[in-house]
């Protein structure tokens, strides 16, 4: 599984689901890079969002 995160003064900054308190969890990296990429499209370059896989499967 997979989430996307970015860094912001030394600090991970994980995506959180609009709908839900929990981080917005992907199945698969493609989907993962897919979403950071339009993300990204709208992100200051200090601050892009990158994919991160998470340590339980």
């Amino acid at each position: 599984m997979y989430v996307i995160a970015r860094e912001i003064n030394g600090k991970t900054e994980i995506l959180k689901d609009t709908t839900s308190p929990s981080y917005k969890i992907f199945l698969d990296q493609s989907s993962a890079e897919t979403f950071a990429k339009k993300l990204n499209v709208h992100t200051h370059s200090s601050k892009k969002w990158h994919v991160m896989e998470t340590s339980s499967k």
